[in-house]
Parts: structure tokens; C-alpha cells; sequence
């Protein structure tokens, strides 16, 4: 602190002093207050005016109510937390809102992926169905050709005239003397070569089918394994059917064996197919 001497008696004293404390001259007059009606002098706690009787308010001498400031900062504090809740209260419901779409969104892809999966199932239960009748159906008709096979061989060799047999054996009224002659008449004739082809055909679709079967899902693992004995045994059948070799006795004991399992696969299968 800065010290000084009173201009009156020398001593010293505090620069900011506003009276020495020695000899008790005035420094700093202190600023007068005065009425707000008449100008007149009014002395420190004044209530009134002395000259006019205006009565005398703090604010008109100039000093400041802290209860005022004190008052007007709870108001700001107040507004502040209602903003700052209000701004939570929106930043919590856009968190709500989000999650709740996340979740939606979720439920909606796990549906259609659900859907698709149903969806690939039955289109998969429906081809291994198809597969199973079209083998069938094409086992049938190889039975029938496969049989006749067998007739016109044995008849040829054994020469046994029948109705069924006699165009393809004894053509010009007499026996060929070579059976595989009587097999070449079979398989040239018209109505037989038909059959032939349509046996080709649906060994065509039944390939075409088991390619799109080979993956199947878990619930059909089973019935295809099963699908599959079949087709190995249909594959045997048809193709004895069509195209003979080896002699009377092996084609015939291989195709009555193929013949069999076609029917016993078949069978096995029945539990996984859906009736037509």
C-alpha cells in the first residue's frame, strides 16, 4: 500500500485515506446527496427532505438492491434448466426413436428372410417330389419295354412264336437265325422306338432335377439321401431298358434286380413325399 502525507499537519498517512486520522482533515469529500425535487443537501439516512418533504427511496440515492441481482440469477438459472431439460428430454426420444427403427428394421429382414427360407423349402419339397413321380413314371415304362426286351430275346433263341414277338422272331414267316437280328426289328420298329424315346426324355428331366436337388436343406437331407438310392437304381433300370447288353441271362437277372430296388427306393421314399 502507498503511503502519503495530510497536506495539513505533514504526517503521514494512506493515499487512500479519505480523512487523516491525525488532525482530522477532510481528503475526499464524500459525494453529497441531494433531493430529487428541490436539489436541496440531505443528510446521510435521510428519509425525507427537509426542505420540501419528497420522501427519499435507496434507489434515488443511487444504491443497489442486491436482492434484485440475486433475484434476477435464479430466474436466468431456472430458464436454463428448462432448457436443458427439454434438450435431454428430445435427445432421449430421438434415442428411443432410433433404437425402436433399428429393432423394426431388424424384425422386418429377420421376416423376410423367414419367408425366403419357406419359400426355397417348398419349392425344394416340390421338385423332389416331381423327381420322385417323374422316376417312377419312367421306371414304369421301362419295365414295359425292358420285359418285351426279354420276350422277343428268349423267343428268338427258343423259337417260341407269340403274337407280341412273332414281327420282331420270324418277320418273313421263319425264325432269324441270329436273336440279336430279332432285337435290331424290336428296336426299329416305330411304336417301340417311341417308347424308347420318351423313357430318354425323362431320364433328361429326372437329371435336370437331382442337379437342382443336390443342396437340399437340413429338413430334406434325408429324404434326398433317400431320392438319391432311387435314382442310382432308376438310372440301372432305364438304361438296360434302352440299351441291352450281356446275354439273355445276366440282362435278365440285372434287370429284374434293378427293377426290384426302383421299387423297394420307391417305397423307402414314400414317407418324405407329398401324395399326387
Amino acid at each position: 500500500m502507498a503511503m502519503t502525507t495530510c497536506p495539513n499537519c505533514g504526517e503521514p498517512i494512506s493515499e487512500k485515506a479519505k480523512k487523516c486520522v491525525h488532525c482530522g482533515t477532510v481528503l475526499i469529500e464524500e459525494e453529497k446527496k441531494i433531493c430529487p425535487d428541490c436539489g436541496a443537501e440531505l443528510e446521510d439516512g435521510a428519509d425525507t427532505c427537509p426542505k420540501c418533504g419528497c420522501p427519499i427511496e435507496p434507489e434515488t440515492a443511487g444504491e443497489i438492491s442486491p436482492q434484485q441481482v440475486e433475484v434476477t440469477g435464479v430466474k436466468i438459472t431456472q430458464k436454463s434448466k428448462k432448457m436443458i431439460i427439454i434438450a435431454i428430454i428430445a435427445i432421449i426420444a430421438v434415442a428411443i426413436i432410433a433404437a425402436i427403427g433399428v429393432q423394426t428394421h431388424k424384425k422386418n429382414e429377420a421376416a423376410k428372410a423367414a419367408a425366403q427360407a419357406k419359400k426355397q423349402s417348398e419349392e425344394y419339397g416340390e421338385n423332389l417330389n416331381t423327381a420322385a413321380y417323374s422316376m417312377l413314371s419312367g421306371a414304369s415304362d421301362a419295365e414295359t419295354c425292358g420285359n418285351l426286351v426279354k420276350q422277343v430275346w428268349n423267343n428268338a433263341i427258343y423259337e417260341k412264336s407269340e403274337s407280341e414277338t412273332n414281327k420282331f422272331t420270324k418277320p418273313k414267316g421263319y425264325f432269324v437265325s441270329d436273336f440279336n437280328d430279332a432285337l435290331e426289328n424290336l428296336y426299329a420298329d416305330s411304336d417301340f422306338n417311341s417308347q424308347i424315346d420318351e423313357i430318354n426324355d425323362n431320364k433328361d428331366l429326372v437329371n435336370s432335377l437331382m442337379k437342382e436337388l443336390k443342396n437340399p436343406p437340413k429338413e430334406y437331407k434325408e429324404a434326398y439321401a433317400s431320392l438319391s438310392k432311387m435314382y442310382d437304381a432308376y438310372i440301372s433300370l432305364t438304361n438296360l431298358a434302352t440299351d441291352p447288353t450281356g446275354s439273355l441271362q445276366t440282362f435278365s437277372q440285372n434287370f429284374n434286380d434293378a427293377d426290384s430296388n426302383t421299387v423297394n427306393c420307391y417305397n423307402a421314399l414314400k414317407v418324405y413325399l407329398e401324395d399326387e
